[in-house]
């Protein structure tokens, strides 16, 4: 970061946000440690350049001059959420990308748009194409995953997180989405998209989110009985609290190609147009946002 970046702190000013700039966060590095994700950092110094209000939900001691704190910043972020006129989300390879599939599945739904979808490289030093499959959809790599236990360990516990929180968040969609319905069945009926307790299925409830969203009806069936589900009745992951390294390996596997499925089913979902744009480096970023600016005319 070269500046003090102009960004929404206070709940009184959320409503003057201009542009939400959210979606990867913290990262792992090899050693399993929590790193700030600064690949947003060049985005955000032009933002503030240009005299543009943002929010940005990692807050970070180098950036906001202090630590995330839930009580205080959750509610900012919701109002700045609502109020922004863009949205920039990044989705990382370093990171899963869960919970921002799922926000840009929720803008989709409320029609908040103008949407940019910036698909990074996980280096913020470089600008380049992310890595791809053949057919192009950006990959998930996730650092030392499969060189230091150290990593390792943390991205199981990173892999353990986010399915609960991904199983978490479709409940709340079924709340707010009338043609999504949501069930306990150990008995599957033809058409159910069966989520189990054992597996991620983050494209699966992905995909489910979309087509209810387009106005399909869609069944989800959480399957596994009472002992998969918390004291809320939330459906949980029941994923080994300790595997042994053999199924450790198997299970982090299984982590990275949801991971890829997912970006997958992000790019599938998105429906390209001038108010919604998939970009791959930050220079295409930020000429994405200046021309979403200009027809908002808030430049």
């Amino acid at each position: 970061m070269t500046m003090v970046w102009k960004t929404t702190q206070e709940i009184s000013k959320a409503h003057l946000t201009q542009v939400f700039s959210g979606g990867a966060c913290n990262v792992l590095n090899e050693q399993g440690t929590l790193l700030r994700n600064a690949e947003r950092d060049q985005i955000n110094n032009w933002l503030t350049e240009r005299n543009i209000l943002f929010f940005d939900p990692q807050i970070h001691p180098d950036t906001h001059g202090m630590d995330y704190n839930y009580p205080v910043h959750q509610p900012i972020e919701l109002a700045a959420r609502k109020a922004s006129k863009i949205n920039l989300y990044e989705v990382s390879p370093l990171s899963f990308g869960g919970i921002t599939s799922f926000e840009i599945a929720a803008d989709h739904l409320r029609q908040h748009e103008p949407t940019i979808i910036y698909f990074s490289d996980g280096n913020p030093h470089q600008d380049e194409i992310p890595a791809h499959t053949r057919k192009g959809h950006p990959l998930f790599a996730p650092v030392g995953i499969q060189s230091t236990p150290q990593a390792r360990l943390a991205h199981y516990r990173e892999f353990i997180k986010n399915a609960n929180n991904l199983r978490k968040y479709m409940m709340t969609f079924a709340r707010e989405i009338t043609t999504l319905t949501v069930t306990f069945d150990e008995k599957i009926q033809r058409g159910d998209n069966v989520i189990s307790p054992r597996r991620m299925h983050a494209a699966d409830m992905l995909r489910a989110v979309a087509r209810a969203a387009a106005g399909d009806r869609v069944f989800v069936n959480f399957t596994g009985g009472p002992e998969s589900r918390d004291d809320k009745g939330n459906p949980i992951f029941t994923a080994p609290q300790n595997p042994p390294e053999m199924e450790l390996q198997v299970l982090l596997d299984q982590y990275v190609d949801e991971g890829n499925e997912l970006r997958r089913a992000i790019s599938e979902m998105v429906n390209v147009s001038v108010f919604t744009r998939v970009v791959y480096t930050q220079q295409s970023a930020i000429l994405a946002l200046e021309e979403l600016l200009r027809v908002k005319k808030l430049i």
